[in-house]
């Protein structure tokens, strides 16, 4: 999988720096710092610019801070989505090993269920109920992290594959179709995880003014949601790629041994 939202690249890749949520925030600070038993304060930014009319200091310091905002809040999605995956400093072995034992349990109970025959139904429920846990036995001490992971040790349970070797090739051997579901997945990833990100910086701005700690709440509660949504939908995009196209893959690297290399290597110098 590859990643494309880097900033400088064309011009609107800079859009996302003045969203709405950034002007949102700027306004919210606004009130934060300017009270109404103190409404001077507002006239700081204006009284600090000589020979600017007040509205065009405002407003230059409302863009400024707006993109500034815009900028760094989304440079937190990427801690945001590490916790999420479970990949925490401190603290993980504990809350692991429980989630192991709850599955454990679950697993058992699929078991027991088989062997007495029991119906097809109550089968059903009981494996619903452990995969509710996790898909597979968990290694991490979060839902998200475990459904991410656990691609890994299905792919290589079903087909003996290794995921992290056979990735890069099996990505370049993808249609395009197949390829733009999988980047749009990224992306839909990117901005729970940024959701996420905007919850944080509310919740900074709550610690003067209460009222932006109501939108934290919407949007942390938004983002973790999404964010649950769309790492299964990126774990099974990955699985169906792998049960679709993971076949074509010998054929593909059929013929290229050692001398072949060479032979190859060498008529693309075309002998220079």
């Amino acid at each position: 999988m590859t990643d494309s939202g880097e900033y400088g690249r064309r011009p609107d890749r800079w859009r996302p720096a003045l969203g709405p949520l950034g002007a949102v925030w700027v306004a919210g600070a606004a009130f934060a710092i300017a009270p109404c038993h103190d409404p001077r304060r507002l006239d700081l930014a204006s009284n600090a610019a000589d020979g600017w009319p007040p509205a065009a200091s405002a407003a230059a310091a409302f863009v400024l801070v707006w993109a500034a905002i815009g900028l760094l809040v989304p440079l937190l999605a990427e801690p945001i989505a590490a916790l999420w995956l479970g990949q925490w400093p401190i603290g993980a072995g504990a809350l692991t090993a429980r989630r192991r034992e709850r599955w454990s349990r679950a697993d058992q109970l699929v078991d027991r269920l088989a062997s007495e025959g029991a119906s097809a139904e109550s089968q059903a429920r009981a494996v619903a109920r452990r995969t509710a846990i996790a898909p597979a036995p968990p290694r991490r001490p979060t839902w998200m992290g475990d459904r991410w992971f656990a691609v890994e040790q299905r792919i290589a349970g079903a087909y003996g594959l290794d995921l992290v070797t056979v990735w890069p090739r099996l990505w370049l051997a993808l249609p395009e179709p197949a390829r733009a579901e999988l980047r749009a997945a990224k992306a839909g990833w990117d901005r729970s995880a940024q959701l996420a990100a905007w919850a944080g910086a509310f919740a900074a701005l709550g610690l003067a003014w209460w009222p932006p700690l109501c939108v934290a709440a919407v949007l942390g509660v938004a983002g973790w949601l999404r964010g649950r949504a769309a790492v299964a939908y990126r774990a099974d995009l990955i699985e169906a790629a792998f049960d679709l196209h993971a076949a074509r893959l010998p054929g593909l690297l059929v013929g290229l041994d050692t001398d072949a290399g060479r032979r190859l290597s060498a008529h693309l110098r075309k002998g220079t």
